[in-house]
């Protein structure tokens, strides 16, 4: 398989765009952004393409920002804002894109992982993937991602599910899924079904649907709404990556180690 970190193929008025890191279950770096954020560009431009499907090479769908990543970057408040500032984009341009997209989940999503998965319109799943909002054990918060998760699960088991970082299965997450594939013959199976239905719908009036739905969402002013969440998000974003608790919980991962937040916090009172 090529190592681009983003494939893009299109066959029959299909583009579908796989995470390719797959040792890396697909975790995302700033080349992945750059390449989603031009490739989206690239097929909203092109006519002969009505569909996208999203998904990952390998075992995972995709495992969140590459942490390993993080712990060598810059944080300083500029170069934060602009780490933000780009996965932002990817997140929004995945949710407000004009043409319908599909979340093919070959496995477990993990983090931003989950978020790129709600910000599709149709979802279908392998049964053996999970979920798992897993930044609270390395002492970060899914900020960007919050946006898209929040309105659809509600503000409690949103809560529960940032909170623990537990895993939750596919048939627990239903509600929030088009259907649930019991193989991945099964999940192609319903992914090329979806297909084959958005194909006999007008471009056009899906394009709109879309627009319709978020303004709706957004109690009838999406820029502003939107324009005031964003806010909201990136000063959360800005506080949890320079924090100490960031630092050490991407410190640990990166040493493979489990963070120990008692000894942490035990540590920190000894110092003030």
């Amino acid at each position: 398989m090529s190592k681009q970190e983003v494939l893009l193929s299109v066959e029959n008025h299909v583009a579908t765009l796989t995470l390719n890191r797959p040792k890396k279950g697909n975790a995302l770096t700033a080349t992945m952004n750059e390449l989603l954020i031009n490739y989206l560009k690239q097929i909203e431009n092109d006519p002969e393409v009505r569909i996208v499907v999203l998904t990952g090479a390998g075992k995972f769908f995709c495992t969140g920002m590459d942490l390993s990543m993080a712990a060598s970057s810059s944080s300083s408040e500029e170069d934060v804002k602009n780490s933000f500032a780009k996965g932002l984009e990817v997140f929004e341009t995945l949710y407000r894109f004009p043409k319908p997209v599909i979340a093919r989940i070959n496995g477990p999503c993990l983090g931003g992982g989950v978020g790129l998965v709600f910000t599709t319109d149709i979802r279908v799943a392998y049964q053996d993937a999970y979920f798992a909002l897993t930044e609270v054990k390395r002492g970060i918060i899914p900020a960007i991602i919050s946006q898209y998760i929040v309105p659809e699960l509600g503000s409690q088991r949103a809560r529960e599910y940032m909170l623990t970082g537990r895993k939750v299965s596919m048939k627990e997450a239903a509600n929030s899924l088009s259907c649930v594939a019991s193989s991945i013959e099964q999940l192609d199976e319903q992914v090329a079904a979806y297909s084959t239905i958005l194909l006999e719908s007008a471009p056009g009036a899906m394009s709109n649907i879309k627009r319709l739905v978020d303004m709706v969402r957004s109690g009838g002013d999406p820029t502003n709404h939107g324009k005031r969440i964003h806010e909201g998000v990136q000063k959360a974003y800005l506080e949890m990556m320079q924090s100490e608790e960031a630092a050490y919980g991407i410190m640990a991962f990166v040493s493979k180690q489990k963070a120990d937040w008692s000894s942490f916090v035990k540590d920190k009172n000894s110092k003030l």
